[in-house]
């Protein structure tokens, strides 16, 4: 899996990657696992995987986050309290950043529940040229392979930038332009929640 690019410098700031984490897990408006969450909040290199593990708990301390139990494990929500400072947004976190990631969240949210996943590597070739590769999997089976030969090594992270950006409209006009139908775009509807 590739970094999605950096929106802006890691916070610093406990209380703003708190405000940061439950911008997120509110802005997704479903119970979540700790990975879920975990995955959501350093997706984006906003908050350092360190950070996240330091705040989560105490938010669930001070009340702004509740875990349930049910049958598939523990889930957590935001309480009444945490979506008070949720939109009490930090000084330090960028509207633009705020919005970006939490279409990200759902994005990865939507990719997980499909069962789909995908992977992709750079690969320099002995010729001095280099190839892009990507795979979509479904349920473990690669569904799509492709690969693409690029002239400078620039060219194919520029690829993998791109792709990263919109993995699943990728795989979606991929598939309508090799079965020469326009029904895969036309379903496309990234930032709702499956």
């Amino acid at each position: 899996m590739g970094m999605t690019e950096t929106l802006q410098a890691p916070l610093r700031e406990m209380s703003e990657i708190k405000i940061f984490i439950l911008f997120l897990m509110d802005g997704v408006g479903r119970p979540l696992d700790f990975i879920e969450i975990n995955d959501i909040v350093i997706q984006n290199g906003v908050v350092r995987p360190f950070d996240f593990c330091v705040a989560f708990p105490d938010l669930l301390e001070t009340g702004h986050v509740t875990m349930e139990q049910n049958a598939g494990g523990e889930y957590y929500s935001v309480t009444d309290i945490g979506r008070e400072a949720a939109h009490s947004l930090g000084g330090k976190i960028l509207h633009t950043t705020m919005d970006k990631a939490l279409q990200n969240a759902i994005l990865l949210l939507n990719l997980r529940k499909s069962g789909a996943g995908y992977r992709y590597s750079i690969e320099a070739m002995p010729n001095g040229k280099f190839l892009f590769h990507l795979y979509y999997t479904e349920g473990g089976t690669d569904t799509i392979a492709l690969s693409v030969m690029t002239e400078t090594a620039k060219e194919a992270e520029n690829m993998e930038i791109e792709f990263e950006q919109h993995p699943e409209l990728f795989r979606r006009s991929l598939l309508s332009l090799l079965t020469n139908s326009a029904a895969p775009i036309d379903e496309y509807e990234p930032y709702r929640l499956l």
